[in-house]
């Protein structure tokens, strides 16, 4: 039958430890406890959960005397106290004891207890953030134990704790649910998605904070200390870069839009220019020709002005689009103060274009009507619709 660190909890808990000692006192009511007991010491498997039975007699409701030692590592962890956590797994960043099963003598607290005293959480959340923080070093010296940040100053921050192991508890011991929810937000922000392209800055802006906030030879524990300003400082780091970034950025944007608005505007009436190159050619045929069929060349000459007119409104069409898509940029576009002056520079060029191209366009239009009524009327008399009469 498979034993689990579970069982072995039951037993912890029912039994006093005798300080500074792996001996313990078991005490139980419960049958069904001194059986477990003495499965878990029996030969089949001591060795794993280094349980030892002292007393000759083992009896419901009697004292037994125990050596507890630690089990093996696949099973769990048994600390004498808090402290003991601590300087164990603050020396596996990369594989931590307190992701597997522990139990604390001390505080009689198994790892998968509900409720445990705020300082076991807090704890966590204090680990979850000097990982963060490793991912977001430079460099990190495993031999001594320090992250090494990289900006306009480098700053090295040691998290070797094992000789400072009783302040850094009482440090987290002393930490305020609002220093904690500034912690877990800094961690948050480290490993937030959306600005993990701006990494690099992040990385930069750290280390800068660092180094102006912290003294040389700083620890982890320091940075518990000053987690409030700390995070004070990198926020309004985070927030100048990006407001600079954002600016730059938008300079680009309305650079771009300035340019494309332009190039529509100048494309517009442009593009069917070389279509009304045709209209002098088809009225001056006929005069050329002096043929019966002049006929003809007019009706083609109406059917061209009729093509003419119908990409001219195409194109006025486009021209309106345009105006509105530059009203809209400037309503949606929420431009910077600083941008304003340049965009208004820009709006005017546009502007401008466009009153030059719609002039352009009633020119065009005009031209189209009275070639159309010289094509009408010629092809009319020539089939003596109308007819002149001299007097």
């Amino acid at each position: 039958m498979t034993i689990t660190f579970s069982d072995l909890v039951k037993i912890y808990r029912q039994s006093e430890f005798i300080e500074n000692s792996d001996k313990a006192v078991f005490c139980s009511n419960s049958g069904e406890d001194y059986t477990l007991l003495k499965r878990l010491a029996s030969e089949e498997y001591e060795e794993e959960t280094a349980i030892e039975i002292l007393s000759e007699t083992v009896a419901v409701g009697k004292t037994v005397e125990l050596k507890l030692r630690q089990p093996q590592f696949k099973l769990g962890r048994l600390f004498d106290n808090f402290e003991a956590l601590i300087k164990g797994d603050m020396g596996q960043l990369h594989s931590p004891i307190s992701q597997s099963e522990y139990f604390i003598k001390a505080d009689k607290i198994y790892s998968g207890d509900a409720e445990k005293p705020d300082y076991y959480h807090y704890y966590e959340q204090v680990k979850q953030f000097v990982q963060q923080l490793n991912s977001m070093a430079a460099y990190v010296d495993n031999v001594n134990k320090k992250l090494v940040f990289f900006s306009k100053k480098n700053f090295e921050l040691s998290i070797a704790i094992n000789q400072q192991v009783e302040t850094f508890s009482q440090s987290l011991k002393a930490l305020t649910d609002k220093e904690i929810q500034i912690l877990q937000g800094f961690s948050a922000w480290l490993n937030d998605e959306k600005t993990s392209s701006h990494i690099d800055a992040k990385k930069s802006i750290l280390a800068f904070v660092f180094s102006d906030i912290l003294q040389p030879g700083a620890t982890i524990i320091d940075v518990l200390h000053q987690i409030v300003q700390i995070d004070k400082a990198v926020q309004k780091q985070f927030a100048l870069y990006m407001e600079n970034f954002s600016y730059e950025k938008f300079v680009k944007k309305l650079t771009e839009n300035s340019e494309k608005f332009i190039t529509k505007v100048n494309d517009s009436i442009s593009k069917i220019l070389p279509q009304f190159l045709g209209l002098p050619f088809l009225t001056a045929i006929p005069t050329a020709l002096k043929s019966g069929d002049n006929w003809l060349v007019y009706i083609a000459l109406c059917f061209y002005c009729a093509m003419c007119y119908l990409g001219l409104s195409y194109q006025k069409q486009m021209l309106d689009n345009i105006a509105d898509d530059v009203e809209q940029f400037e309503v949606k576009g929420k431009i910077p103060d600083a941008l304003q002056s340049d965009w208004e520079n820009d709006k005017h060029k546009i502007n401008e274009l466009l009153k030059k191209q719609r002039k352009l366009y009633w020119l065009l239009l005009i031209s189209v009507f009275l070639c159309f009524c010289y094509g009408f009327t010629k092809f009319c008399l020539q089939l003596h619709v109308i007819e002149i009469h001299c007097s």
